[in-house]
């Protein structure tokens, strides 16, 4: 029974604050693909992150191993790399998307029969 509820207005409460305020200035929010962190250049700034705790968490204790030094690692100019290298792989998808949609169009194109002019045959003058 309160399963059937859940469902029944679920609807009406799956919003997020940051869509609704985006939509205040007339933006919409993109999200990213799940398992694409290529595209997300966050991922790279974190792994100097984990990389870090890694190498520096000895006792296993989360006293052991300060975050921030390893947020300090992420220096400006990496982080300009990574979002440069974040574009640099958007731009490689969109170029298989547009190549693929070209072959596709292709592909549709090469079975479709243009018939212009006079279609009757010299066989139809009887």
């Amino acid at each position: 029974m309160l399963l059937e509820k859940v469902r029944e207005i679920r609807h009406h409460h799956d919003k997020y604050i940051i869509d609704e305020e985006a939509l205040k200035s007339n933006k919409i929010v993109l999200r990213l693909p799940p398992y694409h962190c290529e595209l997300n250049a966050i991922e790279m700034a974190w792994s100097v992150v984990k990389n870090h705790v890694k190498n520096n968490n000895t006792i296993f204790k989360i006293n052991d191993v300060r975050l921030i030094d390893g947020i300090k690692k992420v220096t400006p100019d990496m982080w300009a790399n990574f979002v440069s290298h974040t574009i640099k792989e958007e731009d490689k998808l969109c170029d298989v998307d547009n190549n693929t949609d070209q072959v596709l169009d292709q592909e549709n194109t090469s079975h479709v029969m243009l018939i212009t002019g006079d279609t009757s045959s010299s066989d139809d003058s009887d």
